[in-house]
Protein backbone atom coordinates (compact mmCIF):
# COMPACT_ATOMS: atom_id res chain seq x y z
CA UNK A 1 0.00 0.00 0.00
CA UNK A 2 1.29 3.22 -1.02
CA UNK A 3 1.66 5.75 2.50
CA UNK A 4 0.70 9.27 0.83
CA UNK A 5 -2.12 11.49 1.07
CA UNK A 6 -5.05 13.20 -0.53
CA UNK A 7 -6.05 16.60 -0.90
CA UNK A 8 -9.42 17.17 -1.21
CA UNK A 9 -10.05 20.36 -3.40
CA UNK A 10 -13.64 21.48 -4.00
CA UNK A 11 -14.35 22.21 -7.19
CA UNK A 12 -16.49 25.60 -6.01
CA UNK A 13 -15.97 27.03 -2.59
CA UNK A 14 -12.55 27.96 -0.26
CA UNK A 15 -9.77 26.61 -0.36
CA UNK A 16 -6.25 27.47 1.03
CA UNK A 17 -3.99 25.33 -0.05
CA UNK A 18 -2.43 25.02 3.48
CA UNK A 19 -2.41 20.98 3.63
CA UNK A 20 -0.64 21.27 0.03
CA UNK A 21 2.09 23.92 1.69
CA UNK A 22 3.16 21.60 4.34
CA UNK A 23 3.51 18.40 2.47
CA UNK A 24 5.40 19.70 -0.24
CA UNK A 25 7.60 21.80 2.59
CA UNK A 26 7.95 17.79 4.09
CA UNK A 27 8.05 16.62 0.69
CA UNK A 28 5.98 13.69 1.16
CA UNK A 29 3.71 12.14 -1.17
CA UNK A 30 0.24 13.17 -1.65
CA UNK A 31 -1.84 14.19 -4.64
CA UNK A 32 -4.61 17.13 -5.06
CA UNK A 33 -8.61 15.29 -5.52
CA UNK A 34 -11.60 16.80 -6.41
CA UNK A 35 -13.80 13.59 -5.17
CA UNK A 36 -13.21 10.13 -3.69
CA UNK A 37 -9.51 8.78 -3.39
CA UNK A 38 -7.96 5.73 -2.76
CA UNK A 39 -5.51 7.22 -0.56
CA UNK A 40 -5.07 5.38 3.36
CA UNK A 41 -5.37 9.28 4.79
CA UNK A 42 -7.35 12.76 2.73
CA UNK A 43 -7.38 16.10 3.93
CA UNK A 44 -10.41 18.20 4.05
CA UNK A 45 -10.55 22.11 4.87
CA UNK A 46 -13.66 23.08 6.81
CA UNK A 47 -15.81 21.04 4.04
CA UNK A 48 -16.55 17.12 4.98
CA UNK A 49 -18.43 15.91 1.71
CA UNK A 50 -21.20 13.13 2.08
CA UNK A 51 -18.71 10.76 -0.01
CA UNK A 52 -16.35 11.15 3.02
CA UNK A 53 -18.47 9.38 5.50
CA UNK A 54 -18.59 6.43 3.12
CA UNK A 55 -14.87 6.92 2.44
CA UNK A 56 -14.00 6.91 6.63
CA UNK A 57 -16.63 3.99 7.24
CA UNK A 58 -14.75 2.22 4.96
CA UNK A 59 -11.63 2.30 6.74
CA UNK A 60 -10.12 5.59 5.38
CA UNK A 61 -8.53 8.29 7.97
CA UNK A 62 -9.54 12.24 7.49
CA UNK A 63 -8.12 15.16 8.64
CA UNK A 64 -10.17 17.68 9.12
CA UNK A 65 -8.69 21.71 9.83
CA UNK A 66 -11.35 24.23 9.71
CA UNK A 67 -14.33 22.62 11.37
CA UNK A 68 -17.34 24.34 12.38
CA UNK A 69 -21.00 23.65 13.42
CA UNK A 70 -22.29 22.39 10.06
CA UNK A 71 -19.25 20.27 8.87
CA UNK A 72 -20.58 16.97 10.03
CA UNK A 73 -23.51 15.32 10.29
CA UNK A 74 -22.94 13.76 13.67
CA UNK A 75 -22.41 15.12 17.34
CA UNK A 76 -18.93 16.83 16.95
CA UNK A 77 -19.28 18.63 20.29
CA UNK A 78 -19.66 21.98 18.82
CA UNK A 79 -19.75 24.67 21.36
CA UNK A 80 -19.31 28.17 20.22
CA UNK A 81 -17.16 30.33 18.18
CA UNK A 82 -14.43 32.44 19.60
CA UNK A 83 -11.81 34.89 19.04
CA UNK A 84 -8.08 33.81 20.47
CA UNK A 85 -4.86 34.89 20.33
CA UNK A 86 -2.64 31.91 21.43
CA UNK A 87 -3.34 28.16 21.73
CA UNK A 88 -1.09 25.59 23.76
CA UNK A 89 0.95 23.00 21.40
CA UNK A 90 2.83 21.91 24.44
CA UNK A 91 2.07 18.16 23.27
CA UNK A 92 4.41 18.35 20.00
CA UNK A 93 7.20 20.43 22.18
CA UNK A 94 6.30 23.72 20.79
CA UNK A 95 4.49 25.57 23.65
CA UNK A 96 2.00 28.19 22.74
CA UNK A 97 1.62 29.54 19.41
CA UNK A 98 0.55 33.08 19.04
CA UNK A 99 -2.57 32.28 16.28
CA UNK A 100 -5.07 35.36 16.16
CA UNK A 101 -7.60 33.93 14.95
CA UNK A 102 -11.14 32.95 14.68
CA UNK A 103 -12.09 29.01 16.23
CA UNK A 104 -14.99 26.76 16.34
CA UNK A 105 -14.84 25.03 19.97
CA UNK A 106 -15.58 21.64 20.06
CA UNK A 107 -15.62 20.24 23.63
CA UNK A 108 -14.48 16.54 24.59
CA UNK A 109 -11.29 14.86 24.85
CA UNK A 110 -8.21 15.35 22.43
CA UNK A 111 -4.54 17.10 22.23
CA UNK A 112 -3.80 20.25 22.41
CA UNK A 113 -5.59 23.18 24.54
CA UNK A 114 -7.25 26.72 23.66
CA UNK A 115 -9.32 28.60 26.22
CA UNK A 116 -11.76 30.92 25.93
CA UNK A 117 -10.32 32.56 28.75
CA UNK A 118 -6.58 34.28 28.25
CA UNK A 119 -4.70 35.31 30.93
CA UNK A 120 -7.06 34.66 33.66
CA UNK A 121 -5.79 33.07 36.76
CA UNK A 122 -6.51 29.71 37.66
CA UNK A 123 -8.71 29.39 41.07
CA UNK A 124 -9.40 26.80 43.80
CA UNK A 125 -7.77 23.99 40.74
CA UNK A 126 -10.92 24.64 38.24
CA UNK A 127 -9.86 25.52 35.03
CA UNK A 128 -13.09 26.99 32.97
CA UNK A 129 -12.79 27.68 29.42
CA UNK A 130 -10.40 25.16 28.08
CA UNK A 131 -10.79 22.68 25.44
CA UNK A 132 -8.88 20.44 23.00
CA UNK A 133 -7.41 21.45 19.44
CA UNK A 134 -7.48 18.32 17.84
CA UNK A 135 -10.28 16.15 18.33
CA UNK A 136 -11.06 11.91 17.05
CA UNK A 137 -13.83 10.41 16.30
CA UNK A 138 -14.40 6.81 15.18
CA UNK A 139 -16.69 6.33 12.73
CA UNK A 140 -16.80 2.58 11.04
CA UNK A 141 -13.79 1.50 10.43
CA UNK A 142 -11.72 4.50 10.06
CA UNK A 143 -11.11 7.86 12.05
CA UNK A 144 -12.07 11.55 11.36
CA UNK A 145 -9.28 13.70 13.55
CA UNK A 146 -10.60 17.23 13.57
CA UNK A 147 -9.68 20.72 14.78
CA UNK A 148 -12.32 24.08 14.90
CA UNK A 149 -8.82 25.96 14.48
CA UNK A 150 -8.09 27.13 11.08
CA UNK A 151 -4.93 25.67 10.70
CA UNK A 152 -4.22 25.93 7.10
CA UNK A 153 -5.82 28.98 6.68
CA UNK A 154 -3.07 30.14 9.12
CA UNK A 155 -0.04 28.59 7.38
CA UNK A 156 -1.37 31.27 4.49
CA UNK A 157 -1.92 34.31 6.38
CA UNK A 158 -0.05 37.27 6.10
CA UNK A 159 0.27 40.01 8.67
CA UNK A 160 3.24 41.25 10.66
CA UNK A 161 3.04 42.95 14.07
CA UNK A 162 5.63 44.49 16.99
CA UNK A 163 5.87 41.39 19.74
CA UNK A 164 8.35 39.27 21.10
CA UNK A 165 10.49 36.78 18.99
CA UNK A 166 10.82 33.80 21.10
CA UNK A 167 9.68 32.61 24.32
CA UNK A 168 12.97 32.93 25.70
CA UNK A 169 13.86 36.58 25.09
CA UNK A 170 12.01 39.77 26.42
CA UNK A 171 12.94 42.03 22.89
CA UNK A 172 11.00 42.49 20.30
CA UNK A 173 10.10 42.69 16.62
CA UNK A 174 7.98 43.29 13.55
CA UNK A 175 7.46 39.47 12.47
CA UNK A 176 5.00 37.57 11.60
CA UNK A 177 1.43 37.78 13.40
CA UNK A 178 0.98 34.35 13.88
CA UNK A 179 3.50 31.65 14.86
CA UNK A 180 3.56 29.40 11.69
CA UNK A 181 5.83 27.15 12.22
CA UNK A 182 4.36 26.16 15.59
CA UNK A 183 1.01 25.55 13.89
CA UNK A 184 2.65 23.93 11.02
CA UNK A 185 4.46 21.35 13.31
CA UNK A 186 1.78 20.47 15.74
CA UNK A 187 -0.23 19.89 12.25
CA UNK A 188 2.47 17.85 10.97
CA UNK A 189 2.45 15.46 14.36
CA UNK A 190 -1.25 14.91 13.62
CA UNK A 191 -0.41 14.00 9.88
CA UNK A 192 1.59 11.24 10.96
CA UNK A 193 -0.68 10.06 13.50
CA UNK A 194 -3.48 9.88 11.21
CA UNK A 195 -0.76 8.30 8.47
CA UNK A 196 0.07 5.77 11.60
CA UNK A 197 -3.58 5.18 12.21
CA UNK A 198 -4.11 3.96 8.54
CA UNK A 199 -1.31 1.45 9.31
CA UNK A 200 1.56 3.05 7.83
CA UNK A 201 4.77 4.85 7.85
CA UNK A 202 5.13 8.57 7.63
CA UNK A 203 7.80 9.41 4.57
CA UNK A 204 8.92 13.04 3.68
CA UNK A 205 12.64 13.85 2.90
CA UNK A 206 14.90 14.94 5.76
CA UNK A 207 15.53 18.81 5.74
CA UNK A 208 19.02 19.46 6.11
CA UNK A 209 22.40 18.26 3.72
CA UNK A 210 23.97 15.51 4.40
CA UNK A 211 21.88 14.73 7.14
CA UNK A 212 23.53 17.42 9.11
CA UNK A 213 21.37 18.11 12.04
CA UNK A 214 20.67 21.97 11.41
CA UNK A 215 22.03 24.18 8.84
CA UNK A 216 23.62 27.65 10.58
CA UNK A 217 23.69 31.01 8.12
CA UNK A 218 23.19 34.82 8.76
CA UNK A 219 22.39 37.77 6.90
CA UNK A 220 22.58 41.46 7.01
CA UNK A 221 20.23 44.02 5.93
CA UNK A 222 22.44 46.45 4.43
CA UNK A 223 20.56 49.50 5.92
CA UNK A 224 23.20 51.91 5.38
CA UNK A 225 26.65 50.26 5.26
CA UNK A 226 28.75 51.95 7.91
CA UNK A 227 32.97 51.48 6.99
CA UNK A 228 33.35 49.82 11.01
CA UNK A 229 30.63 47.47 10.86
CA UNK A 230 30.95 46.58 7.17
CA UNK A 231 35.07 45.88 7.92
CA UNK A 232 34.60 44.04 10.82
CA UNK A 233 31.60 41.59 9.24
CA UNK A 234 33.99 41.12 6.33
CA UNK A 235 37.10 40.21 8.27
CA UNK A 236 34.98 37.58 10.50
CA UNK A 237 33.21 35.98 7.31
CA UNK A 238 37.40 35.19 5.80
CA UNK A 239 38.16 34.35 9.35
CA UNK A 240 35.51 31.43 9.80
CA UNK A 241 34.98 31.23 6.21
CA UNK A 242 31.04 31.57 7.37
CA UNK A 243 29.61 34.00 4.19
CA UNK A 244 27.16 37.09 5.12
CA UNK A 245 24.94 37.82 2.73
CA UNK A 246 23.99 41.41 2.48
CA UNK A 247 20.69 42.51 1.23
CA UNK A 248 21.09 46.09 0.15
CA UNK A 249 18.86 49.05 -0.65
CA UNK A 250 19.45 52.10 -2.80
CA UNK A 251 17.42 54.72 -0.59
CA UNK A 252 19.51 53.97 2.75
CA UNK A 253 22.92 52.96 0.09
CA UNK A 254 22.68 55.16 -2.97
CA UNK A 255 24.01 58.29 -1.29
CA UNK A 256 27.15 56.92 0.30
CA UNK A 257 30.60 57.78 -2.08
CA UNK A 258 31.93 54.75 -1.34
CA UNK A 259 29.39 52.52 -2.22
CA UNK A 260 30.76 50.92 -5.04
CA UNK A 261 34.03 50.41 -3.52
CA UNK A 262 32.03 48.80 -0.21
CA UNK A 263 29.72 47.23 -2.33
CA UNK A 264 33.07 45.50 -4.50
CA UNK A 265 34.87 44.50 -0.71
CA UNK A 266 31.77 42.89 0.56
CA UNK A 267 31.36 41.03 -2.42
CA UNK A 268 34.79 39.24 -2.73
CA UNK A 269 34.07 37.51 1.16
CA UNK A 270 30.17 37.33 0.89
CA UNK A 271 26.81 37.46 -1.25
CA UNK A 272 24.83 40.24 -2.14
CA UNK A 273 21.19 40.20 -2.39
CA UNK A 274 18.54 42.57 -3.16
CA UNK A 275 16.59 44.32 -0.15
CA UNK A 276 14.24 47.00 -2.73
CA UNK A 277 15.13 50.31 -4.13
CA UNK A 278 13.16 52.16 -1.71
CA UNK A 279 13.53 51.29 1.37
CA UNK A 280 9.07 50.17 2.46
CA UNK A 281 6.49 48.07 1.31
CA UNK A 282 4.02 48.70 -1.76
CA UNK A 283 1.06 47.23 -2.24
CA UNK A 284 0.24 46.73 -5.60
CA UNK A 285 2.17 44.43 -8.16
CA UNK A 286 2.91 46.94 -10.58
CA UNK A 287 4.51 49.04 -7.83
CA UNK A 288 6.29 46.49 -7.00
CA UNK A 289 7.99 45.10 -10.46
CA UNK A 290 9.24 49.06 -11.03
CA UNK A 291 10.96 49.07 -7.56
CA UNK A 292 12.79 45.63 -8.37
CA UNK A 293 13.43 46.49 -11.83
CA UNK A 294 14.76 50.11 -10.32
CA UNK A 295 16.71 48.04 -7.85
CA UNK A 296 18.63 45.77 -10.48
CA UNK A 297 19.52 48.83 -12.52
CA UNK A 298 20.97 50.44 -9.89
CA UNK A 299 23.32 47.45 -9.42
CA UNK A 300 24.29 46.44 -12.27
CA UNK A 301 25.14 50.22 -12.98
CA UNK A 302 28.39 49.42 -10.52
CA UNK A 303 28.85 46.18 -12.48
CA UNK A 304 28.53 43.97 -9.31
CA UNK A 305 27.13 40.66 -8.95
CA UNK A 306 23.85 40.38 -7.06
CA UNK A 307 21.69 37.09 -6.29
CA UNK A 308 18.05 36.88 -7.01
CA UNK A 309 17.42 36.66 -3.68
CA UNK A 310 15.14 39.41 -2.24
CA UNK A 311 14.67 40.77 2.00
CA UNK A 312 11.34 42.51 2.73
CA UNK A 313 11.88 46.26 3.54
CA UNK A 314 10.72 46.30 7.21
CA UNK A 315 9.84 42.61 7.20
CA UNK A 316 6.27 43.53 5.42
CA UNK A 317 6.21 40.90 2.74
CA UNK A 318 2.63 40.50 0.76
CA UNK A 319 1.19 39.00 -2.02
CA UNK A 320 1.71 41.17 -4.96
CA UNK A 321 5.89 41.17 -3.89
CA UNK A 322 5.89 37.61 -3.66
CA UNK A 323 4.61 37.62 -7.33
CA UNK A 324 6.42 40.27 -8.92
CA UNK A 325 9.49 38.23 -7.39
CA UNK A 326 8.28 35.05 -8.79
CA UNK A 327 7.88 36.88 -12.55
CA UNK A 328 11.13 38.47 -12.13
CA UNK A 329 12.95 35.49 -12.17
CA UNK A 330 14.23 35.51 -8.35
CA UNK A 331 15.01 32.06 -6.21
CA UNK A 332 13.93 32.87 -2.82
CA UNK A 333 13.11 35.91 -0.62
CA UNK A 334 14.05 36.11 2.91
CA UNK A 335 11.50 37.46 5.39
CA UNK A 336 10.65 37.74 9.14
CA UNK A 337 7.72 39.64 8.71
CA UNK A 338 5.96 36.78 6.57
CA UNK A 339 7.27 33.41 8.83
CA UNK A 340 9.40 33.01 11.26
CA UNK A 341 11.73 29.76 12.76
CA UNK A 342 10.33 27.88 9.83
CA UNK A 343 11.65 25.57 6.93
CA UNK A 344 11.67 27.26 3.82
CA UNK A 345 8.16 26.74 1.66
CA UNK A 346 6.74 27.46 -1.19
CA UNK A 347 3.90 29.87 -0.03
CA UNK A 348 0.57 29.46 -1.24
CA UNK A 349 -2.21 32.16 -1.82
CA UNK A 350 -5.86 31.19 -2.43
CA UNK A 351 -4.81 27.66 -3.42
CA UNK A 352 -2.06 28.71 -5.69
CA UNK A 353 1.66 28.68 -5.22
CA UNK A 354 2.68 32.75 -7.16
CA UNK A 355 5.94 33.49 -4.91
CA UNK A 356 9.34 32.31 -5.05
CA UNK A 357 11.06 29.84 -1.84
CA UNK A 358 10.84 31.68 1.26
CA UNK A 359 13.34 31.20 3.89
CA UNK A 360 12.30 32.45 6.82
CA UNK A 361 14.71 33.91 9.94
CA UNK A 362 14.80 34.15 13.51
CA UNK A 363 13.18 37.35 14.38
CA UNK A 364 16.21 38.06 16.88
CA UNK A 365 17.96 41.62 15.75
CA UNK A 366 20.44 42.93 17.90
CA UNK A 367 19.67 46.69 17.09
CA UNK A 368 16.61 46.34 18.68
CA UNK A 369 18.60 45.21 21.83
CA UNK A 370 20.44 47.86 21.41
CA UNK A 371 18.13 50.69 20.59
CA UNK A 372 15.66 49.58 23.46
CA UNK A 373 18.52 49.98 26.19
CA UNK A 374 19.24 53.78 24.85
CA UNK A 375 15.49 54.42 25.27
CA UNK A 376 15.50 52.96 28.78
CA UNK A 377 18.90 54.41 29.67
CA UNK A 378 20.31 50.92 30.49
CA UNK A 379 23.48 49.58 29.60
CA UNK A 380 24.41 48.52 26.18
CA UNK A 381 24.53 44.42 26.20
CA UNK A 382 27.56 43.18 26.13
CA UNK A 383 28.92 41.06 23.52
CA UNK A 384 28.73 37.69 25.92
CA UNK A 385 24.74 38.41 26.70
CA UNK A 386 24.64 38.13 22.80
CA UNK A 387 26.34 34.88 22.47
CA UNK A 388 24.50 34.04 24.89
CA UNK A 389 20.95 35.00 23.52
CA UNK A 390 22.06 33.36 20.13
CA UNK A 391 23.11 30.53 21.90
CA UNK A 392 19.82 29.81 23.49
CA UNK A 393 18.43 30.31 20.38
CA UNK A 394 20.58 27.48 18.77
CA UNK A 395 19.93 24.82 21.38
CA UNK A 396 16.36 25.49 21.02
CA UNK A 397 16.77 25.30 16.88
CA UNK A 398 18.45 22.11 17.46
CA UNK A 399 15.92 20.70 19.93
CA UNK A 400 13.31 21.33 17.13
CA UNK A 401 15.06 20.39 14.40
CA UNK A 402 15.27 23.83 12.86
CA UNK A 403 17.47 25.73 10.98
CA UNK A 404 19.45 28.48 12.61
CA UNK A 405 19.17 31.30 10.01
CA UNK A 406 19.62 34.79 11.83
CA UNK A 407 19.86 38.49 10.50
CA UNK A 408 20.96 41.80 11.95
CA UNK A 409 22.43 45.27 10.22
CA UNK A 410 26.24 46.28 9.87
CA UNK A 411 25.73 49.47 12.52
CA UNK A 412 24.83 46.77 14.92
CA UNK A 413 25.66 43.59 14.95
CA UNK A 414 29.54 44.55 13.32
CA UNK A 415 29.99 46.33 16.13
CA UNK A 416 29.77 43.27 18.44
CA UNK A 417 30.89 40.45 15.06
CA UNK A 418 34.27 39.98 15.98
CA UNK A 419 33.43 38.85 19.79
CA UNK A 420 30.28 37.19 18.83
CA UNK A 421 30.65 35.69 15.20
CA UNK A 422 32.99 33.48 15.17
CA UNK A 423 32.06 32.34 18.58
CA UNK A 424 28.46 31.61 16.91
CA UNK A 425 30.08 29.41 14.20
CA UNK A 426 32.15 27.19 16.29
CA UNK A 427 29.17 26.80 18.85
CA UNK A 428 26.77 25.38 16.22
CA UNK A 429 29.68 23.32 14.46
CA UNK A 430 29.81 21.72 18.22
CA UNK A 431 26.08 20.95 18.30
CA UNK A 432 26.27 19.24 14.75
CA UNK A 433 24.97 22.35 12.08
CA UNK A 434 26.20 22.50 8.89
CA UNK A 435 27.78 26.24 8.55
CA UNK A 436 26.32 27.42 4.68
CA UNK A 437 24.81 30.89 3.75
CA UNK A 438 21.34 31.70 2.76
CA UNK A 439 21.82 31.21 -1.11
CA UNK A 440 23.17 27.41 -0.79
CA UNK A 441 20.66 26.84 1.46
CA UNK A 442 17.87 27.99 -0.83
CA UNK A 443 19.47 26.09 -3.64
CA UNK A 444 19.71 22.79 -1.45
CA UNK A 445 15.77 23.04 -0.88
CA UNK A 446 14.96 23.86 -4.51
CA UNK A 447 16.79 20.57 -5.29
CA UNK A 448 15.41 18.84 -2.58
CA UNK A 449 11.80 19.97 -3.75
CA UNK A 450 13.00 18.39 -7.07
CA UNK A 451 13.22 15.14 -6.11
CA UNK A 452 11.06 12.11 -7.33
CA UNK A 453 10.35 9.05 -5.54
CA UNK A 454 7.57 6.26 -5.06
CA UNK A 455 7.14 4.32 -1.79
CA UNK A 456 5.08 1.51 -1.09
CA UNK A 457 4.71 -0.50 1.96
CA UNK A 458 4.07 -4.81 1.53
CA UNK A 459 4.32 -7.52 4.30
CA UNK A 460 6.20 -4.82 7.02
CA UNK A 461 8.69 -3.82 4.06
CA UNK A 462 8.52 -0.25 2.57
CA UNK A 463 10.10 -0.29 -0.45
CA UNK A 464 11.54 3.01 -1.90
CA UNK A 465 12.70 4.04 -5.21
CA UNK A 466 14.02 6.99 -6.81
CA UNK A 467 13.61 8.67 -10.59
CA UNK A 468 16.06 11.65 -9.07
CA UNK A 469 17.78 12.37 -5.83
CA UNK A 470 20.13 14.88 -5.28
CA UNK A 471 23.00 13.54 -3.61
CA UNK A 472 22.78 15.89 -0.46
CA UNK A 473 18.93 14.47 0.30
CA UNK A 474 18.29 11.89 2.83
CA UNK A 475 15.08 9.91 2.95
CA UNK A 476 13.18 9.81 6.28
CA UNK A 477 10.73 7.18 8.17
CA UNK A 478 8.70 8.81 10.66
CA UNK A 479 11.07 11.86 10.53
CA UNK A 480 14.00 10.02 11.68
CA UNK A 481 17.02 9.60 8.77
CA UNK A 482 17.06 5.79 7.45
CA UNK A 483 18.70 6.23 3.79
CA UNK A 484 21.35 4.42 2.30
CA UNK A 485 21.73 6.85 -0.23
CA UNK A 486 20.90 4.23 -3.20
CA UNK A 487 18.38 5.30 -5.49
CA UNK A 488 16.25 2.11 -4.90
CA UNK A 489 16.02 0.06 -1.36
CA UNK A 490 13.89 -1.31 1.50
CA UNK A 491 13.54 -0.54 5.16
CA UNK A 492 11.40 -2.40 8.07
CA UNK A 493 8.45 -0.11 8.94
CA UNK A 494 7.60 0.85 12.64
Amino acid sequence: MIPFFAVYRPEKGPYTGGFEQLLRQDKTLYRVVSGRDDAPVTCFEGVFPDWAYDYVGDGGVAVVSGADKWTFSFDSGFLCKAGIEWIDLSFCNQGKARVSTGVSVFAGDGRGELTLHEFRNIKNNRRPGFYPIFLEKQYGKGCIIYTGVPMTDILTYEGSTLRNTSELLDLDERISSVDKQKVGAALREILKDAMHKAGLPYVSLWYFPDGAKSVFAYSIDGDGLLTEGVNNLIEVSEETGAKFLFYINWELCGDDPEIKEKLEAIARTNILGSHAYIHNAHDSYEDNIKDIEAHEEWMHSYGVDFVKSFASPRGMYCANLGKALKDKGFRHTRDFGYSIDDYPYYPMTEGEQQAPLQISSDGFNVCRWMIRNRDEEMPMPTADEIFEAYKKLMDLKLERRLPMLFFCHPQYFGLYSKEVYPKMVEYAKSIGAMITDYIAYGDFWIERDGAEYTADVKDGKLSVSFSNKPESVRFCVDGEICDPGDLDFTVDCK
